[in-house]
């Protein structure tokens, strides 16, 4: 067939296809008209007949706004949200630039902010901010009663350089409390998402929980950029201590990236299906586990709660499904979606959508949706349930707060061969302590002491990563 009638029947093809997808444009945009045509009535309306006169872009920004919120509060999506023009550039502010903070590990308590440790040499440091102390205002706004995520996100974070002015109150040797204000220059924070199960008499976190079994402990709190390889830090030292049994501890953990999430899952897996992401509108897409550095096999238990959300339930809900690991503790919170920020037209901002969905190796879908809230089913499912009450909860948070605590002056130790050997005749008195205020660790331990034989020669070397030092924010 000549090259020009080819040209003619695809023109005449394209001409077709729009002359019948018009008819049902117009019709779009006609039922469109019609069904905001009262709000275009009550703008004349009052045009015409208030007793005063009215912003007449203000009543249209303001109809507008409120439909979009609307619109968006019906279709039930708790992370849709609409960000006008000024929300939006702060939005961008946010994601596109670098935030920094003052160096420290905090709790909230009742007062405020509770500083758990600091960084050595962070703005924290420098302004002789103490574990111990609580910080109740920030630049004159109180944190009490705040939630963790809005007083440090939101508060006590910042552009690094900027300053921000704390009210401190100090509880340092004093008999009645005093109150010190100081301001900070904040500075960008590298923050460790590693702990350990306590703080050594080193102010390092101690790793090994159980000497006699060799049984690991290791509790990852978001998954940053470089949480895989920070793990692996920890995890090669624990090798060297003869590892055979690890609690991966995803309690409290929001999640993070997806990308860090497939890494700390593949150390784990040889292969299989790690998780999977679909929509109504969006590509599938799937990561898989490889065999290239994986660590080796050993017994493992994962403990997860209520707050254990997104890329944790991803990692929890991969091993679970593996059989790589069994999990302990409560239904995590079931966060498992994406979203996607859309600008709108006019530069009257943007709004955020989920488009889709995560979805674990079984094909349960992570997230908490409207249906799945009705049949009571979402995120991961423990298979050992350890279910909290409101006072064995709160045991368990005071527990850990008093774990996180920084030590001040620490005694010199001896290293060799990259584990450090400690004489800490207080170690077995913490751990006790530890094993009653947590249940849901005691659950794990037990279970996998029955999975760990008692090795004919012991030693009591733990593992003590002094350098990794607890940073958030």
């Amino acid at each position: 067939m000549p090259k020009r009638n080819l040209a003619w029947i695809l023109l005449i093809a394209m001409i077709t296809l729009l002359m019948w997808q018009l008819p049902q444009t117009i019709a779009g945009r006609d039922a469109v008209y019609k069904a905001f045509g009262p709000l275009a009535d009550v703008k004349a309306q009052i045009r015409r007949r208030f007793v005063e006169e009215v912003d007449e872009d203000a009543l249209t920004s303001t109809a507008v706004e409120a439909g979009i919120k609307a619109m968006i509060g019906r279709i039930h999506d708790p992370y849709a949200v609409f960000l006008n023009r000024d929300d939006y550039a702060r939005f961008k502010s946010r994601t596109e630039g670098v935030f920094g903070g003052i160096g420290v590990d905090v709790w909230a308590v009742p007062e405020g902010l509770e500083v758990l440790s600091r960084d050595p040499g962070s703005p924290a440091s420098d302004a002789d901010i103490l574990p111990g102390d609580i910080i109740i205002l920030v630049d004159g706004q109180s944190v009490a009663g705040l939630p963790l995520v809005e007083a440090v996100s939101g508060l006590l974070n910042g552009p690094p350089g900027s300053e921000v002015t704390l009210t401190i109150l100090d509880r340092q040797g004093k008999e009645a409390p005093a109150l010190r204000e100081v301001k900070v220059t904040r500075a960008v924070i590298q923050i460790d998402p590693i702990r350990g199960w306590s703080r050594s008499p080193t102010g390092g976190w101690r790793f090994m929980l159980d000497t006699v079994r060799r049984i690991g402990y290791v509790r990852l709190t978001k998954f940053t950029q470089d949480a895989a390889t920070r793990l692996d830090a920890v995890m090669q030292r624990m090798f060297a201590a003869d590892l055979q049994g690890l609690i991966l501890d995803l309690r409290e953990n929001p999640g993070g990236l997806l990308d860090s999430a497939r890494e700390v899952a593949d150390r784990f897996l040889e292969s299989g299906l790690i998780v999977r992401v679909s929509g109504r509108r969006s590509d599938e897409k799937s990561w898989s586990a490889m065999r290239d550095g994986t660590y080796p096999h050993f017994p493992m238990a994962v403990l997860i709660n209520g707050s254990t959300a997104s890329a944790a339930e991803i990692v929890a809900g991969a091993l679970r499904d593996h059989d790589r690991a069994i999990v302990v503790g409560e239904r995590s919170y079931g966060k498992g979606s994406v979203q996607e920020v859309v600008e709108l037209d006019g530069s009257f901002g943007a709004i955020k959508l989920t488009t889709a969905y995560y979805y674990l190796a079984d094909g349960e879908c992570i997230h908490r949706t409207v249906k799945a809230e009705a049949t009571g089913s979402w995120g991961v499912a423990p298979t050992v349930p350890v279910e909290l009450t409101p006072a064995q909860e709160e045991r368990w948070r005071a527990t850990w707060r008093e774990l996180g605590r920084q030590l001040v002056d620490a005694p010199e130790v001896h290293e060799a061969n990259g584990v450090q050997e400690i004489d800490d005749p207080e170690r077995e008195r913490t751990k006790e302590l530890v094993l009653e205020g947590d249940i849901q660790l005691r659950t794990a331990l037990s279970e996998l002491r029955a999975l760990v034989p008692v090795p004919d020669a012991t030693g009591s070397a733990d593992v003590d990563c002094s350098s990794m030092m607890a940073t958030t924010r």
